[in-house]
């Protein structure tokens, strides 16, 4: 009973991570989810790619969003946040469901 209660709890809790919440997360996702599909294809590219931009401070999240494109110049930004316990825990979470 318990098990089921915390996954239902985590479920709830993860499911919004793949929706987007605002113009400028739309943007960032539309930037880092070519990144990331080149390593992670599917489903869980964009799972990994709704965290990493949930996960994004705002200024981390600004540079995402202002840029046209994909670039190496964003790979540390994306890298950086991937990286976080936080992203990870996100990424655990939302794939767990």
């Amino acid at each position: 009973m318990k098990t089921t209660v915390l996954a239902l709890a985590l479920g709830l809790l993860a499911a919004p991570v793949l929706a987007q919440t605002s113009p400028e997360d739309a943007q960032a996702s539309a930037v880092v989810l070519p990144m990331i599909q080149e390593q992670i294809p599917g489903y869980h590219g964009q799972v990994v790619t709704a965290c990493i931009v949930a996960q994004a401070q705002p200024a981390e999240k600004a540079t995402l969003a202002s840029a046209s494109s994909p670039s190496a110049e964003l790979a540390p930004i994306v890298n950086a946040v991937l990286a976080r316990p936080e992203t990870i825990g996100c990424i655990q979470a939302t794939l767990g469901q």
